[in-house]
């Protein structure tokens, strides 16, 4: 089981509302939509990150790499894309696979 983390730097208290308002109108629904993912958790950061930058992410479980890559072509790029096109660089994102280890 993998876990894929897509971590979201919002500037702005302007940008952070219309951000949020695209997750949870665009994002979340598409990605919570797809079979490849499954167990979404999104997340508000507390640690922080400068003065008006908000962080968030969205974490979710995947089976594989292959699912991964699946989703990635599949849905992941439009999603990005489009939020490229919304905000700019107003919002970064980085994304992180990690492996469930047992303890």
């Amino acid at each position: 089981m993998l876990i894929y983390n897509t971590t979201f730097h919002v500037t702005g208290e302007r940008e952070r509302s219309h951000f949020l308002n695209f997750m949870y109108e665009v994002y979340l629904p598409q990605s919570k939509a797809c079979e490849y993912l499954t167990n979404h958790r999104f997340v508000s950061l507390i640690t922080s990150l400068g003065d008006d930058v908000s962080g968030f992410a969205l974490m979710a479980d995947v089976r594989n790499v292959a699912d991964l890559k699946r989703w990635k072509q599949e849905k992941e790029e439009r999603l990005l894309t489009l939020l490229s096109q919304q905000f700019g660089e107003k919002v970064l994102t980085f994304s992180t696979v990690m492996k469930v280890m047992d303890i």
